[in-house]
């Protein structure tokens, strides 16, 4: 058999086996607003897919969704727009729906986090022109943040806002905090775009301020509590004492002992080493990768855990979700970047 028969006898092969709904999906994404339709559709399949008796041939539509999407919505096919006061409303109001990470309050609230010394950039696709696919803010500060309170409240008020504000100090801006990142469309839930933005952006960061030396993130913990409880009840675990353990019961069974320092000093150094023990070393069960889902993406990135943050979110999700702590995922030399994300 020649080279061009088995070529074409292959092609033959995949055009009798590929299902039929496959060419529909392609026949729909050339018509109008049909790719964003296609990613409606596929959010409603994975939305529904628990509930489906026999999932077998459902998942595999939704593969072969995902494979198509993944065609069109490559990130040479992708935009980077910074996202201002000015921009469209459309995509300013988008901003405020889709932050998943740190609830935009009000308007002012907005317009403070699209203002000075704070970035907001899109990911978009030209046949989905205003609705943004991954959303990144940026916090330009004088160091690497230990607080989000620090960056969201760095300019207390709309009319902080003033001439010299506006033209941002250079000697303010050493570092830029990437401290929030959504993902906007769970219909294109297994594209990896997130790491592609947020190396795109730190090209433009680069571009637009040379002084700018470090870029790292400022992240929630999402599930270190849940994975706690889950210690203080197993009865096989062996990282926690039974002291420590009688202790945890004994406080986190009141609402306010959170409030009370000599507690929070108390118990600091022990809530320290056990989430670092969380993030390093326990790992999904099917995949064998961090369990963290933050943790798993930044380090999937070619990012490091660079340091943990004791009361770095007071707010009330950030004790339900981390008990106050977050983490610096650093980024270095794209170099670097791509040598972790291998070894990962």
């Amino acid at each position: 058999m020649t080279s061009s028969n088995f070529i074409q006898t292959c092609e033959n092969i995949h055009s009798y086996t590929e299902p039929k709904y496959a060419e529909l999906f392609r026949l729909i994404g050339r018509q109008p607003d049909g790719v964003h339709s296609l990613v409606h559709l596929r959010a409603d399949i994975l939305k529904f897919l628990p509930e489906i008796e026999s999932p077998a041939y459902v998942e595999r539509m939704s593969e072969s969704l995902r494979d198509l999407l993944a065609t069109w919505f490559t990130t040479g096919l992708l935009q980077v727009e910074r996202v201002t006061w000015q921009s469209p409303c459309e995509i300013v109001q988008r901003v405020s729906e889709y932050e998943a990470v740190h609830r935009i309050r009000n308007w002012a609230d907005l317009k403070r986090r699209l203002g000075p010394y704070r970035r907001c950039f899109a990911y978009t696709h030209h046949m989905m022109p205003n609705d943004p696919l991954v959303i990144l803010h940026v916090g330009l500060v004088d160091n690497i943040s230990n607080s989000i309170q620090t960056i969201l409240n760095r300019v207390k008020s709309v009319s902080d806002v003033t001439e010299e504000i506006l033209h941002e100090d250079p000697s303010l801006i050493n570092s830029a905090i990437f401290y929030s990142i959504s993902s906007t469309q769970p219909g294109l839930r297994g594209i990896e775009l997130g790491n592609a933005l947020i190396k795109r952006c730190v090209l433009q960061l680069q571009a637009e301020h040379p002084e700018l030396e470090k870029f790292s993130s400022l992240s929630p913990i999402p599930d270190f509590r849940k994975w706690l409880m889950e210690e203080l009840h197993s009865s096989s675990t062996s990282i926690i004492s039974s002291e420590i353990r009688s202790w945890f019961h004994s406080l986190f069974s009141t609402s306010t002992w959170h409030l009370d320092e000599t507690v929070l000093d108390e118990i600091r150094p022990i809530l320290m080493r056990l989430c670092t023990y969380y993030l390093t070393q326990v790992k999904h069960s099917k995949t064998g990768y961090a369990r963290d889902p933050v943790a798993n993406f930044h380090l999937r990135n070619g990012a490091v855990v660079w340091r943990l943050n004791w009361l770095a979110d007071r707010s009330e999700r950030g004790w339900k979700q981390s008990l106050s702590m977050m983490v610096n995922y650093r980024y270095y030399s794209f170099d670097r970047i791509d040598r972790n994300s291998i070894d990962y």
